[in-house]
C-alpha cells in the first residue's frame, strides 16, 4: 500500500472551512488512496459506532490526503464527525478533527518526522508538525491514543 494514484493532485487553501457532505468527502478520501473503517458498518453522524464524514472541512479532508502523500503510509479514517467524540470548537463534531488507525509506518512517520510537543491530560503524548511557511501548519496536533491518532487540523 505504498503507492496510490490520486484524483486530487492540489487543493484549495481558500476554501478551508467549506464544509463537505458525506457522499463528496467519501468520494475524495477513496479517490485519494486513504481507507476508511467505521466499528459500526455505518455513516451515520448521530450514531457513535459510525464513521462519519458529514459537514467535516474541505481543509481537514485534505490534509489528511496530504499527510498520506507525504509519509507514503496507508492511511485508514476510523473517526469523523461523528457523536462520541470530545466537544469544543475544534472538535470533530465541527469538522476539524479526524482519527486515523495506528500502523507501524505512520506511527514512525509522525513520531520521526514531527516533534514532540506535551503530554495531554489524559496522557496522551502529542506531536506538531513545523510550520509551513505561510501556512498555519503549526497549529495542527496530532495525539498518540492507544487504538488510534487523534489529529486536529487547522
Amino acid at each position: 500500500m505504498g503507492t496510490f494514484s490520486a484524483t486530487i493532485r492540489t487543493w484549495d487553501t481558500s476554501i478551508t472551512a467549506v464544509r463537505m457532505n458525506q457522499t463528496q468527502a467519501m468520494h475524495d478520501l477513496l479517490s485519494a488512496g486513504l481507507g476508511w473503517k467505521s466499528s459500526g458498518h455505518c455513516v451515520d453522524a448521530d450514531r457513535r459506532t459510525c464513521t462519519s464524514l458529514e459537514d467535516i472541512r474541505y481543509g481537514t479532508l485534505m490534509q489528511a490526503i496530504d499527510l498520506k502523500r507525504s509519509s507514503g503510509c496507508p492511511i485508514i479514517v476510523t473517526g469523523g464527525t461523528e457523536k462520541g467524540h470530545a466537544g469544543g470548537y475544534f472538535s470533530h463534531r465541527h469538522g476539524f478533527k479526524v482519527d486515523i488507525a495506528h500502523n507501524t509506518c505512520v506511527d514512525s512517520f509522525i513520531t520521526k518526522t514531527y516533534r514532540f510537543w506535551k503530554v495531554r491530560g489524559d496522557g496522551a503524548d502529542l506531536y506538531r508538525p513545523p510550520p509551513a511557511p505561510g501556512l498555519p501548519s503549526a497549529l495542527d496536533v496530532y495525539a498518540d491514543e492507544p487504538t488510534h491518532w487523534d489529529i486536529l487540523f487547522r
